[in-house]
């Protein structure tokens, strides 16, 4: 690993444009879908390992030398083993138990546990079992769970309990096992131990993803049945608190309906219907998980029955907020500022207020701009050391722009780049300065503008200086003095060859190509073969017990949970270059494409401005991998999409999770909106769509691609303006080509007025690059992004 790539690995940049995130404002796309608990049971039905030459008999140590190939070689890849293991990812367990039964390395023995277990065979998996976590010390937690379920499954409650213990808390698996711990005691009869075992987990927040088990609410829901069972009023009240914590804070879990049912069973007081402020705990967390329209639906219940905001109001002032965030995020603009300005008058809670004036900013800013300005600069000024301080200097600024007022925008953007030297919206004012001046013909204040762009984020963040580049060679081009055509021409050639894959580095070649045609950097095509096998230096990785754990379970073909326990090692270890590119490109094997990519997009982002060539390839592999493909293959050409360009809007639409559900709703892999899902399935009579099928895979990818082809065809193959237009919808992008449809590509690009579709258009662009020349493409050429706009082409997409 050179140490180039190494230093570029821990420089991250703070431009906007250049984040990986679901896109928010997506209203002609929904979306995402799923994936698994923690628990060994889930963790042994996933792919096998791939092969290689020779099965090692127990996992290679990992100390002070390099983590190489051998270290993470497949267990059992060849053989007659490998027969077991298949049957075991199969579902086949008393064929896998059988397979495996002559084998004496743990490894082996482990996996034929599993596969006892899951066959209802408990006395034969404990013989298995036995002495296992001295031979396994990386999994020694995931052998006393499975040893639990043996002895569930051999009729001995009581010992299974005792089993569940010895999984500590450190472990991942340790929350699963205390409830797994308090159902054996309650089945053993001992209902005070029960509750026990049950108190450490019932204030664990809910999961982060829907997928994942949340074993909170199943204890809330089992804690309050016990206490129930006590009947005494003490008990009661406790089955009540478990009963509505269940339901508040855990919406989305499916034991929340039945925990609602349990407490209207109880009764009074007791039974009494929940407290305003656990209904409206209930509604934030339902907002905060994007389910915006079951939040809105209860808070418009909640609100009428409130007092006013105001002092001594926190709970109306909260509930309030919450609404009118709702109305925001259901683009529902004017009643969020009707709802709004009352919290911003009348609250007290700082933390409420500031939040409150941003969210109505940004609805007034769309339903009434003037007033949108207003009310940024209101929060500017009164919380002017907020991290939305100089967010709102800008938004200011352009929605200033945008309605003429050049002067007083220069003055915001000048007054955010000096008050807020090291503020995420410093180069985008220093830009937009340049932008301003360049459109009122003032090229020599526009050119020093771009030119302390260049010297200023150079070293930090390549985004912003090969935009500055660029739009100064273009300046260059377009003022025709002496030399000035050459510097340009010798600026794009440059930026092209630099920047293969970059958004600005095919303008640059387009630009070249145009000029003097045959004359841009040669597009080297990556090949396979030029990669290297593994071999890093692990450092503090060696002693992480989640990294030692997880090795060794991919080596099993155990997939998803290493995946789970690389996800888990220390971050802090990951500061350095080599641990974090092992645990991406580990993460990767395993499968979990959108954790491997993002440790890269998060920790190593600046790395991928370097050419995909050497060591740096490694890391582009990893940034931009190709997940789903067989799917996107099937599903994009004949619906005319490019597969690579489906594959870039998946990575910048959902981080290439499938259960994702943006702000805006809309759902997984390809973001897609559900009544535009719905209208597509129809035509292709797919049935009924719900929210959950579109965190499927293969539907979301069929139904993403029939529908951007639409696009495609519409706006006559352009990709920037079909991506557009998936992005915020075919009406807005009319209207811009009404206005701006004579401006060449970059420059309309740059004026999409919506700052996430803006970024968005180029992030894709820059994928599609980055995975046609990691991939090769099938032609083998660059994408070429054509200056002319085409006609909008009539009919639906």
């Amino acid at each position: 690993m050179t140490t180039l790539v190494l230093s570029l690995l821990l420089a991250t940049t703070a431009n906007p444009t250049a984040t990986a995130t679901a896109t928010p404002t997506a209203t002609a796309t929904p979306t995402a879908t799923a994936t698994a608990t923690a628990t060994p049971t889930a963790t042994v039905a996933t792919t096998n390992a791939a092969a290689v030459p020779k099965a090692a008999s127990t996992p290679a140590a990992v100390g002070p030398a390099p983590f190489t190939e051998a270290d993470a070689a497949p267990l059992f890849a060849a053989g007659p083993l490998a027969k077991a293991r298949a049957d075991l990812d199969a579902g086949r367990f008393d064929a896998a138990a059988k397979g495996f039964e002559r084998a004496t390395a743990p490894e082996a023995r482990y996996l034929r546990a599993a596969a006892l277990v899951q066959g209802h065979r408990g006395a034969e998996a404990l013989k298995a079992l036995d002495g296992l976590e001295e031979k396994l010390p990386e999994v020694a937690d995931r052998v006393a769970f499975w040893r639990a379920r043996a002895r569930e499954a051999a009729g001995a409650p009581r010992a299974a309990a005792a089993d569940y213990a010895a999984v500590g808390e450190g472990s991942l698996l340790w929350a699963e096992a205390q409830l797994a711990r308090a159902r054996a005691l309650h089945a053993a009869g001992d209902r005070a131990a029960a509750l026990d075992a049950l108190a450490p987990i019932l204030s664990l927040p809910a999961p982060d993803e829907v997928t994942k088990g949340d074993f909170a609410a199943e204890a809330l829901l089992l804690d309050g049945r016990l206490r129930a069972a006590g009947k005494t009023s003490a008990e009661l009240a406790w089955a009540r608190r478990a009963y509505v914590d269940c339901w508040a804070g855990h919406p989305l879990a499916g034991e929340a309906a039945t925990c609602l049912a349990e407490l209207r069973r109880l009764p009074k007081p007791a039974g009494a219907p929940p407290a305003t402020e656990d209904a409206l705990r209930r509604a934030e967390a339902l907002l905060d998980a994007n389910r915006n329209a079951p939040a809105l639906a209860e808070l418009q219940k909640l609100v009428p029955g409130l007092p006013g905001p105001g002092p001594g109001e926190p709970v109306a002032c909260r509930a309030r907020f919450a609404l009118g965030k709702a109305y925001r995020k259901e683009r529902q603009h004017t009643k969020a500022i009707e709802i709004l300005k009352p919290v911003v008058e009348r609250c007290e809670d700082p933390q409420l207020r500031v939040r409150a004036v941003y969210v109505l900013a940004s609805a007034a800013s769309i339903a009434a701009p003037e007033e949108g300005v207003t009310w940024y600069r209101v929060l500017a000024r009164d919380y002017p050391a907020h991290p939305f301080a100089d967010d709102a200097l800008f938004y200011a600024a352009d929605l200033l722009a945008r309605a003429g007022h050049t002067d007083e925008a220069l003055a915001a953007l000048a007054d955010l780049s000096e008050r807020y030297p090291k503020g995420d919206f410093r180069a985008e004012a220093l830009f937009r300065i340049a932008w301003i001046e360049r459109q009122a013909g003032h090229a020599a204040g526009a050119l020093a503008s771009l030119a302390r762009i260049e010297r200023d984020y150079e070293a930090s963040d390549p985004y912003e200086h090969a935009r500055a580049v660029y739009w100064r060679a273009r300046l260059l081009w377009d003022r025709a003095a002496d030399g000035d055509r050459e510097a340009a021409l010798e600026a794009w050639r440059a930026l092209a060859g630099r920047y293969p894959a970059d958004y600005y580095g095919l303008l640059a070649r387009a630009r070249v190509e145009e000029a003097k045609p045959g004359s841009a950097p040669p597009w080297v095509r990556v090949e396979a073969a030029a990669e290297e096998g593994l071999r890093y230096q692990p450092g503090p990785l060696a002693r992480d017990r989640h990294f030692r754990a997880g090795v060794l379970l991919l080596r099993l073909g155990l997939s998803r949970a290493a995946a789970e326990e690389l996800g888990a090692v220390d971050r802090k270890a990951l500061s350095q270059g080599e641990p974090l590119l092992l645990v991406a490109e580990l993460l990767d094997r395993a499968g979990d494409h959108k954790a491997s990519h993002h440790l890269i997009r998060s920790l190593g982002r600046a790395a991928l401005r370097q050419k995909p060539e050497g060591a740096a390839l490694r890391v582009w592999r990893v940034a931009y991998p190709p997940a789903y493909r067989q799917e996107v293959e099937r599903w994009a050409p004949p619906n005319g999409v490019p597969p690579d360009l489906l594959l870039a809007l998946m990575r910048e639409e959902s981080g290439l999770d499938p259960t994702v559900i943006s702000g805006a709703g809309a759902v997984g892999l390809t973001q897609l909106m559900l009544p535009t899902a719905q209208g597509v399935a129809k035509r292709l009579k797919l049935g009924r769509v719900r929210q959950a099928d579109l965190m499927r895979p293969p539907l979301a990818i069929r139904i993403g691609a029939t529908y951007f082809g639409g696009l495609l065809r519409r706006y006559d193959g352009s990709e920037a303006l079909a991506l557009a237009a998936y992005n915020v919808g075919d009406g807005p992008v009319k209207r811009w080509l009404e206005q701006r449809g004579t401006l060449p590509l970059d420059a309309f690009v740059e004026e999409i007025p919506v700052q996430e579709t803006r970024g968005y258009v180029k992030r894709v662009l820059r994928s599609y690059a980055a995975y046609r020349f990691l991939y090769g493409g099938r032609d083998g050429k660059p994408v070429h992004l054509a200056q002319p706009l085409p006609k909008l082409a009539q009919g639906s997409p």
